[in-house]
């Protein structure tokens, strides 16, 4: 009689009754979005009465209370809340519209949901601290969703390639300096600049190098594709021995090891192709490491490869050599690591100058006053005008708000934790952001672009070190708020992106094949002048070029024409007027024209 007792108390608590009659709605609210129609519109579900929305309610109520009683020990009201809230945010997002608004209902989404993930991790602190998964489980759980996250990685920019929607910049180049590589051991290109030359000479990024021998084995574009995604996903084995360096619990090193799983922005960074910074995190993380165990020769190992990146990667030790010096007091690695990076920034800017074609300076124009001072006048700008520095960080060329968007893209799945210190000098972690938000470079500021893979590395670092420092409390709510951010903005920007292209490849499949078989007929000797998006597909050759850039010159044996897109005739008849003779043609997919002797 007792024990009866102590369930019909705990199930009619005022505030379980409330939990549940919220549960109870929200899984009416699955029904309705199970409906069709959008929810977006104002008439969506206007159908239904206030009376009939009770019901239903009260209906729910009924059937969720005799499983609340068996389940009395446990809060399961809160598990009903959760799952329902859940199924809700997943139907909401995974139905909305690709517009410009996306992210900002994604946000107003995920505040509210994390919200509800604050109230089930407070109602079910008990039982979390009961039942704490083992180091194994975590690092099968944690491993299993790196693979996953390089299943759908791989998948999306696989696809990219299948159907034609990867273009010589940046991924056609890419091929052709693989192809060559493979050949010579050079890194030459003739796509990238209209001429050959070496794309050292654009961007120094000897680690390229490790996937070369992957590429020799196998000659595929797809390795590319699959080779970035990899390389990105094994920066969960520093995460996970940084997790365990700082004595983190299973919860949380599980809390951590989903986030970089599922960061958005990496998953995201990769769909603009293969770039050379999907590297970093690794190779950042590894360096962490490395300097909290005190391991020196393998943190200079892991910082040369840094540097190997791309020349200015160095950027990024420098910062972090400050963060040692002033915030760890390891003034020894610190200067050494500084001066390392230093020399190398500065002599691979003097070979770029003299050998290459100078370094990418442009992007920071809105911060240097004299273009003779490089990089080194954006620094003068912030020291001897601080003010002016803070008009850019938020604004951008076009009046948008574009700058916050992607601020809230970076930390919200993070939980803010980046910043949770309160030591001033550990707030240097989050600094290399200032590199993206200080530039009217839209693409730098954009998470579908691959220039926050270093920052990702960073921030993921700082959630790792600042975590200990909190109370149980602000722990739990701050990676659970992280979380919820997490995976709705994973339903946003990756989900829709890994269906549109599955869809696109199952609609378009004879289409995209019989384009293949076609782009075979042409003679692996030949140079080659051919469109943007056919170019990845035939770059495994000497000498290719993107029509966009060689100015119909007539220096080729074959020109590839893209006759999916209406110009096809305008840019033939370039070449029919200089001696060139249409030998292929099919409406709606290629025209090849052979130079005639």
């Amino acid at each position: 009689m007792k024990l009866s007792e102590n369930r019909h108390t705990a199930v009619w608590m005022r505030d379980r009754v409330i939990c549940r009659l919220f549960a109870a709605w929200c899984w009416f609210a699955v029904y309705m979005l199970t409906r069709e129609g959008e929810f977006t519109s104002l008439s969506f579900g206007q159908d239904y009465t206030l009376a009939v929305v009770g019901l239903w309610t009260l209906a729910n109520f009924i059937l969720l209370t005799p499983i609340a009683v068996l389940c009395h020990p446990y809060n399961s009201d809160s598990w009903f809340l959760m799952g329902g809230a859940t199924v809700c945010v997943w139907l909401w997002l995974y139905q909305l519209p690709a517009n410009s608004n996306r992210y900002l209902i994604w946000l107003a989404v995920a505040v509210v949901y994390a919200l509800f993930v604050l109230y089930f991790l407070s109602a079910n602190e008990g039982l979390f601290r009961k039942w704490s998964p083992n180091r194994r489980v975590v690092t099968v759980v944690a491993v299993t969703g790196a693979l996953v996250s390089c299943f759908v990685i791989s998948v999306i920019t696989c696809l990219r390639y299948k159907t034609f929607s990867s273009p010589n910049f940046d991924f056609g180049l890419f091929v052709n300096m693989f192809h060559n590589m493979r050949e010579t051991g050079e890194p030459l290109v003739t796509s990238e600049r209209d001429r050959l030359l070496s794309h050292f000479a654009v961007h120094i990024s000897p680690i390229y190098y490790l996937l070369l021998p992957f590429y020799w084995l196998i000659p595929s574009p797809l390795t590319l594709q699959v080779g970035q995604a990899v390389a990105l996903m094994l920066g969960i084995i520093p995460v996970l021995l940084l997790a365990k360096h700082f004595k983190l619990s299973p919860w949380a090193t599980l809390g951590v090891s989903l986030l970089y799983a599922f960061y958005p922005a990496l998953s995201t960074g990769c769909f603009y192709d293969i770039h050379e910074n999907c590297f970093l995190p690794l190779f950042l993380l590894l360096t962490f490491y490395f300097f909290e165990t005190e391991r020196t020769i393998p943190m200079f190992l892991s910082a040369i490869c840094v540097l190997g990146v791309k020349e200015d990667a160095a950027i990024y030790l420098i910062i972090f050599a400050l963060y040692a010096i002033l915030s760890r007091k390891k003034y020894l690695r610190g200067g050494a690591l500084l001066l390392l990076a230093a020399w190398w920034f500065y002599e691979a800017g003097e070979l770029l100058e003299k050998y290459g074609l100078g370094m990418m300076v442009n992007r920071f124009d809105n911060l240097i006053y004299d273009r003779e001072d490089g990089l080194l006048g954006a620094i003068k700008t912030a020291l001897v005008n601080p003010g002016y520095l803070l008009t850019q960080l938020f604004t951008t060329g076009k009046t948008t708000w574009e700058k916050i968007a992607y601020f809230c893209q970076m930390l919200l799945p993070l939980g803010l934790l980046p910043f949770c210190s309160k030591k001033a000098s550990r707030w240097l972690l989050a600094a290399p952001l200032l590199i993206n938000l200080l530039t009217y470079y839209q693409y730098q500021y954009d998470i579908g672009f691959q220039y926050h893979f270093g920052i990702a590395a960073f921030l993921i670092y700082a959630v790792i070190v600042n975590l200990p420092e909190l109370s149980p409390n602000w722990r739990r709510s701050l990676l659970g708020a992280g979380l919820a951010f997490c995976f709705s903005l994973y339903l946003v920007s990756v989900v829709p992106t890994f269906n549109s292209y599955v869809t696109r490849w199952e609609d378009g499949k004879e289409t995209y094949l019989r384009m293949e078989e076609i782009l075979d007929t042409v003679p692996e000797d030949a140079s080659v002048n051919c469109s943007t998006f056919l170019l990845a597909h035939i770059a495994d050759r000497n000498e290719i070029y993107e029509i966009g850039y060689h100015d119909n010159k007539p220096d080729v044996d074959y020109v590839v024409i893209d006759a999916r897109y209406s110009d096809w005739k305008q840019k033939a008849n370039a070449y029919l007027t200089q001696g060139y003779e249409i030998t292929f043609s099919e409406p709606g997919k290629i025209v090849i024209l052979q130079k005639q002797t």
